[in-house]
């Protein structure tokens, strides 16, 4: 006998919705001169040790091709009052320009192990080296060793939010054409248009 169960059906397109809001990353990368930088939603620790990072990234972008040529990259946290600059991250190719991350407005600086870019303003940022990377559906799971982890004061066992107010990825919406959804802890809200891909 079956149970009537007290919850709605999710269609498989959707599934990924259900772990929205979301902190996004801002991956960075340098390679041949050029230097990229996309949002990442879906980004996680995979282990201790050694200190491993996974970042799901669909192969197609320009961020990614210049990631696997540079062999390492940059894991970045920003405060929500740049949520701005990551939907135009998103909406953008690295394709049109020499350095992406200059061209939204972030200031870069070079990580000291790996040479790659981190965003100067952000709250937190890894440097990581290209561990292993793995197929998986629609998207390429990169897996980076943590070679260095940097963070502002905001942050000692774990973020206490005097100063860092995250960025939320609430999600996707048609509001005169697809916008990207950004929220903060404390109500506060911004529609970046998304034009291309990352």
């Amino acid at each position: 006998m079956m149970i009537a169960l007290p919850w709605k059906d999710i269609e498989p397109a959707k599934i990924h919705r259900l772990f929205y809001p979301q902190v996004p990353v801002v991956i960075t990368t340098e390679f041949q001169g050029h230097t990229g930088g996309m949002p990442a939603i879906w980004c996680m620790p995979l282990s201790f040790n050694p200190p491993l990072v996974g970042v799901a990234i669909a192969p197609e972008h320009a961020t990614y091709e210049m990631l696997i040529g540079a062999q390492a990259f940059g894991v970045n946290w920003l405060n929500f009052s740049f949520a701005k600059q990551v939907g135009e991250l998103g909406a953008n190719s690295a394709k049109e320009v020499t350095d992406k991350l200059s061209a939204v407005g972030l200031r870069i600086v070079k990580g000291n192990l790996t040479g790659q870019p981190l965003i100067r303003d952000a709250e937190g940022a890894l440097e990581c080296r290209l561990h292993e990377q793995h197929r998986i559906g629609t998207h390429e799971l990169v897996v980076g060793e943590v070679v260095a982890a940097l963070a502002t004061e905001s942050f000692t066992e774990y973020w206490d939010f005097s100063k860092y107010n995250p960025i939320l990825y609430a999600g996707t919406v048609s509001d005169g054409g697809k916008c990207w959804v950004f929220r903060s802890g404390i109500g506060e809200k911004a529609v970046v248009p998304l034009k291309h891909q990352v």
